[in-house]
């Protein structure tokens, strides 16, 4: 009788054992990704030989990983890896829980028009991460939007974009949109402590955006970023940030309508620099916004645009002013808001933020949620994007950016 229970105990755990996929960590050592990454399952860990890979045509990440078993993407050693694309797109995400990490994305088409993405992420590519990779040479760099599913577009929800290198190293040769980050419709986007800079088109309209969340939108957060409209080369109508951006066609945006662009957006202990020619950050049918401990410098400040914006400023510091547009409208709470900040940050341009007297900022309204751009705690007493005495500083981050 015991021998017989022993035995129906092994049977029931070899049919158990026939459902369970067992996740592997793969070496990818050639250019033909899609060899690799078609046989992707749950907890799936691809790691990049070190090395310069020309990939053949688009890398699709089709498969879904699962929450706690994310399928990942990395390198063996961190950096060691440079993806060249010579196509429209680089890799296109259309699964779940998938990560990209510590990767170099280089565009290198033949003309500008055709490096236009390094990631899209699409229709049912919730809970994406993508962290802590440099991007240099491509159009919308991060592009993500709905796909045609029955019954409507799905849209990618919960996606993570942290800790980022993205710019070009000259003004892009196009008439194509140039946004670094050029999110269309989703809901819960993190776009965090990214370095975003150099962005723009010299043919078309000349207007481009470090980032934006449009499309019918809700919930994104942008929090902490370092952008910087002109850094190493200048010209052409450089935003900052944006909820709503240009604005999107209604067979584009979630539910088919664009009534408001994005719903409940929060713009947070970001420092956004050097937009001459427009805004540092556009609002653009963004209903119930939530601006609070920024600093922005050297732009025309704010722009708070159309009847469904609606946007409350608290603790930051602007050069420029705060302007409501074709009927949008927002309230203010200890900001810190003039034509020039020179008498605040005498040595700005040299990407010095030392204020020239720190009791000026030391007058936070409390209770809204700021953070501290340094170290991401919790930020309720200064106004601006830091805490007093600043616990890093613009040269250290510049200081940290692959310009190779």
């Amino acid at each position: 009788m015991i021998g017989k229970k022993l035995l129906l105990s092994c049977f029931v755990l070899w049919v158990v054992s026939l459902g369970t996929v067992q996740a592997d960590e793969i070496l990818i050592m050639d250019e033909d990704f899609n060899k690799y990454l078609s046989a992707a399952k749950p907890g799936d860990v691809f790691k990049i030989f070190p090395g310069v890979y020309k990939i053949k045509g688009t890398a699709k990440l089709e498969a879904s990983g699962m929450a706690g078993e994310p399928i990942i993407i990395r390198p063996t050693l961190p950096g060691s890896v440079t993806i060249v694309v010579t196509t429209t797109i680089g890799f296109k995400i259309s699964g779940s829980n998938w990560i990209v990490e510590d990767l170099k994305f280089v565009g290198m088409c033949e003309t500008d028009d055709q490096c236009q993405h390094a990631m899209q992420i699409v229709g049912d590519a919730d809970f994406t991460t993508i962290r802590r990779n440099t991007f240099n040479e491509f159009n919308s760099t991060i592009k993500a939007n709905g796909i045609d599913v029955q019954g409507g577009k799905q849209f990618p929800d919960n996606v993570l974009i942290e800790g980022n290198q993205i710019f070009n190293n000259r003004p892009r040769e196009t008439g194509y949109p140039v946004t670094l980050i050029d999110v269309v419709g989703g809901k819960n986007w993190v776009v965090r402590d990214n370095f975003i800079a150099d962005f723009h088109k010299l043919r078309g309209n000349n207007i481009s955006y470090a980032a934006f969340l449009k499309g019918n939108s809700e919930n994104g957060l942008f929090e902490r970023n370092l952008v910087i409209c002109e850094w190493r080369h200048k010209g052409g109508v450089r935003l900052g940030l944006s909820l709503g951006g240009g604005g999107t066609e209604e067979k584009y945006c979630y539910g088919g309508n664009c009534k408001i662009e994005h719903y409940k957006g929060v713009i947070r202990g970001n420092v956004i620099m050097n937009c001459p020619a427009d805004v540092g950050i556009y609002l653009n049918k963004a209903a119930n916004t939530q601006i609070v401990n920024n600093t922005i410098l050297n732009s025309t400040g704010v722009d708070v645009r159309f009847s469904t914006s609606f946007a409350m400023f608290a603790n930051n510091i602007i050069e420029g002013r705060i302007k409501d547009r074709d009927d949008g409208t927002h309230r203010e709470e200890n900001n810190l808001v003039q034509e020039s900040m020179k008498d605040v940050f005498p040595n700005s341009a040299y990407y010095d933020l030392t204020p020239a007297n720190q009791e000026i900022l030391m007058k936070a309204a409390r209770d809204y949620n700021g953070v501290d751009f340094c170290t991401g705690e919790r930020q309720d007493t200064w106004i601006g994007a830091f805490s007093q005495p600043a616990k890093c500083t613009l040269q250290d981050k510049l200081s940290e950016i692959h310009t190779q």
